[in-house]
């Protein structure tokens, strides 16, 4: 079945309009990180970092998965979106209460009464995300990926503008903690704003059920994975301390930001993927494609950086941060070999096999963790990246379970992709940036004379970039 005109269109006009934030975003992330971390240095940053950590754990906890209900239930009244705003405002405000109580239990653990007196003033925030969440819930089940995108990207300028500023007058960590907070207060108001929702004061049990059953059902799987954002405030800054967690997370950030277009396709694609669920030999040519390109988007941008990183990074945020010349590598290998499988993940969550998801990311986490406990103590900064690229193999069951449901894509033109790039981006630790950079574009250049799958691969992408600006 072929879709509607104004279905594509909507996808394309939506994939342009989180591509423009995602770049504006990108960039004032990356200088906030760079002012912020330069000016506060491996030791404060990691404090910052390690409280963020824990917000966005329970950030992501917040919302229950309700939110996702709403995107992808076919029918539902005005009823059930109000009682499910009234059941996060109930269960919000309450969970908001204890989590303020038990803060000093995450400063007791990692040694610095900082991170409880951040936690305090992050964690009203989560419920202001339920709220902002639930109306772009709304938004998105329009496919209003414009109107999303905007939103977004006013409230992280909103973070920006106030940080960058309250830190280089001498604020400290209390810099980056205002600007988080009014982030997730602006995106609240104008969620609301563009899709509202009637306040109600009084839940009933039957209405909010079937949201309550299908949210929990969802995040039980993705719940776990969120786990994966207290491996640097549990376990790096508690066996590496402070400094460590400090330069571990900058790291962790350049590789998030260099994700530009991964994050755009992960955050479309579930809602895409629904649509085409039942015709399974699609699924399996639009997760091929959608391989190679997650392979490309990824594995020569993070290659490219890593070989330049010696000189921009002591250039750009100090030399006291030049170790993570050395860590960047192991994460940035394993984000780009990760990104092959966000839409296996999507898939699976569109056809509802989420206890299977769940099952991976049980799988991913714990390698993850197991490698933590193991590499940090034998060597220190790196023992983070050495978990990373240890938990891989786990991605063999999100495979596995793609092959059940629709059979297997052809994963060759990705891992080629990916393959020509190691040489340069484990290279670049030891080799001059040049030389490292050199390496990179050779090994490209064979792939492309070699493989005429990845060379058609470039000229569709090309193609079809050239079309998109001729019909603008």
């Amino acid at each position: 079945m072929k879709p509607p005109q104004d279905f594509k269109s909507k996808i394309i006009k939506g994939g342009l309009f989180l591509t423009i934030r995602q770049i504006v975003t990108t960039f004032l992330s990356l200088l906030s990180a760079l002012v912020i971390a330069r000016i506060l240095g491996p030791q404060v940053y990691g404090i910052v970092a390690t409280s963020l950590g824990i917000f966005y754990f329970f950030k992501w906890t917040g919302r229950i998965g309700m939110h996702i209900y709403v995107v992808r239930t076919p029918d539902f009244n005005k009823v059930e979106i109000e009682q499910i705003l009234t059941f996060y405002n109930t269960v919000g405000v309450g969970a908001c209460l204890l989590l303020w109580l038990a803060a000093p239990i995450f400063g007791s653990w990692t040694g610095k009464a900082e991170v409880t007196q951040i936690l305090r003033c992050l964690i009203p925030a989560i419920w202001l995300d339920m709220i902002g969440g639930l109306s772009t819930g709304l938004l998105e089940r329009e496919l209003r990926f414009a109107e999303v995108g905007l939103i977004d990207a006013v409230a992280q300028i909103t973070n920006y503008s106030v940080s960058i500023p309250l830190v280089l007058v001498g604020w400290g960590y209390w810099g980056p903690t205002t600007g988080y907070f009014l982030q997730f207060l602006v995106f609240a108001i104008l969620s609301y704003y563009n899709a509202p929702i009637k306040w109600c004061w009084r839940w009933n049990w039957k209405t909010v059920q079937p949201a309550l059953h299908y949210g929990l059902t969802y995040y039980s799987s993705n719940w776990i994975f969120t786990f994966k954002s207290l491996t640097v405030p549990l376990i790096i800054s508690r066996l590496g301390g402070m400094e460590v967690a400090g330069i571990t997370s900058v790291s962790i950030r350049i590789v998030q930001q260099l994700s530009l277009l991964r994050q755009i396709i992960g955050r479309m694609s579930i809602s895409v993927m629904a649509k085409f669920i039942t015709e399974l030999s699609k699924i399996r040519r639009v997760i091929t494609k959608g391989m190679a390109y997650q392979a490309l988007v990824m594995a020569p941008v993070c290659a490219t950086f890593s070989c330049f990183s010696a000189w921009i990074i002591p250039t750009f945020f100090g030399e006291q941060w030049l170790s993570s010349n050395q860590l960047f590598p192991l994460i940035a290998l394993a984000a780009s070999v990760g990104a092959i499988f966000d839409l296996h993940n999507s898939t699976l969550y569109a056809a509802g096999h989420n206890s299977e998801v769940a099952f991976r990311n049980l799988g991913y986490v714990g390698s993850l963790w197991l490698g933590s406990l193991i590499f940090t103590p034998m060597w220190g900064v790196l023992g983070y990246g050495a978990a990373e690229i240890f938990a891989l193999p786990s991605y063999f069951l999100i495979h596995r379970s793609l092959v059940n449901f629709c059979g297997s894509p052809n994963y060759w033109n990705a891992f080629w992709i990916i393959l020509a790039s190691i040489p340069a981006l484990i290279g670049a630790i030891w080799l001059p940036p040049l030389l490292s950079f050199s390496l990179l574009i050779i090994s490209y250049l064979i792939l492309l004379v070699l493989n005429e799958s990845v060379r058609s691969l470039l000229l569709e992408l090309w193609s079809m970039i050239r079309k998109r600006k001729k019909l603008s």
